[in-house]
């Protein structure tokens, strides 16, 4: 998977540039995380009790988008795939690979990491 962060001078906001399949990775940063440091150190913490004290999983639901962790992997998706009608609207199968991300759980660590980085360094 890669990545990439980069600032958007004219918003003041960070952007995340993601791989294919990964794009909700991204959104999910921008969206839910934004620059707060005090969530990304939560939920580094949350990775090492899932790595080393075998907690099992952990959920962490948004406004827009959802995260799901558990030993082996982390699970971004949008909330409107979470609902209980199976199907989306014709018009909205375009969107699906930028609604549902899916990596291992050290890879996800590494990118809160990085993302945190970005953000001390004002990004």
């Amino acid at each position: 998977m890669e990545f990439e962060f980069k600032r958007d001078m004219l918003h003041n906001t960070i952007k995340s540039h993601f791989s294919m399949g990964h794009e909700a990775l991204g959104v999910w940063l921008e969206q839910e995380i934004n620059i707060d440091l005090a969530c990304i150190s939560r939920l580094l913490n949350q990775i090492q009790l899932l790595q080393t004290q075998g907690v099992e999983q952990f959920e962490l639901l948004g406004a827009e988008f959802s995260l799901f962790l558990n030993q082996e992997e982390a699970r971004v998706v949008a909330n409107i795939l979470l609902s209980d009608n199976d199907e989306l609207p014709d018009d909205m199968s375009f969107y699906d690979e930028e609604s549902l991300a899916l990596c291992g759980l050290e890879d996800f660590e590494q990118v809160l990491i990085s993302y945190q980085r970005f953000i001390q360094t004002g990004y």
